[in-house]
């Protein structure tokens, strides 16, 4: 009889599960491979305003396309993003003057994946794409 009561209880745990990820979108949604990004941008001249545009992805433990996210900052700038595993990091800066823009993206915030330097005036871009 314990037997049966404790079978019970792990079949609607289990079917409680299985409803839930469904719910959700599903198995071939989840996911736990992602990679710490950091984007960095510097200026010459340094302390100098820009545009800035980057992809992040909205939830590590799904596989969902990044979402692109831009703002005004000051530079030098860092900051700290999930990529799922196979998508892509980018990072773009728009200067506002003749400054020299340069950029990179690290993993871990140590070892380099991709780094650019614009002309003067002109926009930089790195970006690379995760593996999975």
């Amino acid at each position: 009889m314990k037997t049966l009561i404790v079978l019970a209880v792990l079949a609607v745990i289990g079917g409680g599960t299985v409803f839930l990820v469904n719910q959700s979108g599903g198995w071939s949604t989840l996911t736990g491979k992602a990679w710490a990004i950091t984007y960095e941008v510097e200026a010459q001249p340094a302390d100098t305003a820009v545009d800035l545009t980057y992809t992040e992805s909205p939830d590590r433990y799904r596989k969902e396309t990044p979402r692109t996210v831009t703002v005004s900052k000051p530079l030098p700038w860092q900051f700290e993003v999930v990529i799922n595993a196979g998508e892509q990091a980018k990072v773009e800066a728009t200067p506002k003057g003749d400054q020299v823009l340069s950029c990179r993206i690290l993993l871990d915030g140590i070892k380099e994946l991709a780094t650019s330097t614009a002309k003067p005036g002109q926009k930089v871009t790195c970006e690379t794409v995760t593996t999975s």
